[in-house]
């Protein structure tokens, strides 16, 4: 359990507690630790007198986490803010916004206020494509890549052709998959 020092954290606490457990079952009282005199006395005080228990070092009060819910919590965060970084990528290396759209999801009017946000202007029209050569090189890439969400393939092609917008990229394998 981590203990709660500050008065004002505790306060805010302690009136949780009271009103959440005036509606409780006598089992869930006792699992926190509070006999039902207790929690009459708790319903009782008026606010300076629950500030005045909040103050007091005497009375631990304390937090407990749920450690897997915690660690299903993190893990979530982490893939939330993954996401929103390759978003942010798509959109800097000139994604088209039907690509945003079908990888994430993405409004055209969003994708648009997302560029203008980065600064990541793009001409309007169709994008000019490299010589065959290269495309077929694009496609080839495309193939030999492992994983099979569009996002990470996408992301991997962009990294093996920097130098070209992610919507060229885009526009050669559609090409290349239209013919097949």
């Amino acid at each position: 359990m981590l203990a709660l020092h500050d008065t004002q954290v505790r306060l805010v606490l302690l009136n949780h507690v009271t009103v959440r457990l005036a509606e409780a079952q006598p089992e869930e009282l006792h699992a926190a630790g509070i006999e039902d005199e207790q929690l009459s006395h708790l319903r009782q005080l008026s606010a300076i007198d629950l500030n005045r228990l909040a103050a007091m070092r005497t009375l631990t009060i304390g937090i407990a986490f749920d450690g897997a819910a915690l660690k299903a919590g993190l893990r979530a965060v982490a893939l939330v803010n993954e996401a929103k970084a390759l978003e942010t990528y798509f959109i800097r290396h000139g994604a088209s916004t039907h690509l945003m759209g079908e990888l994430f999801k993405i409004r055209r009017k969003l994708t648009l206020k997302r560029r203008r946000d980065v600064d990541a202007r793009r001409p309007s029209g169709r994008v000019p494509l490299p010589d065959y050569a290269i495309r077929e090189r694009i496609y080839q890439a495309w193939r030999a890549i492992g994983d099979p969400t569009p996002r990470v393939r996408y992301y991997r092609l962009h990294q093996e052709f920097p130098h070209l917008p992610i919507a060229v990229l885009e526009v050669v394998i559609r090409d290349f998959e239209a013919d097949a």
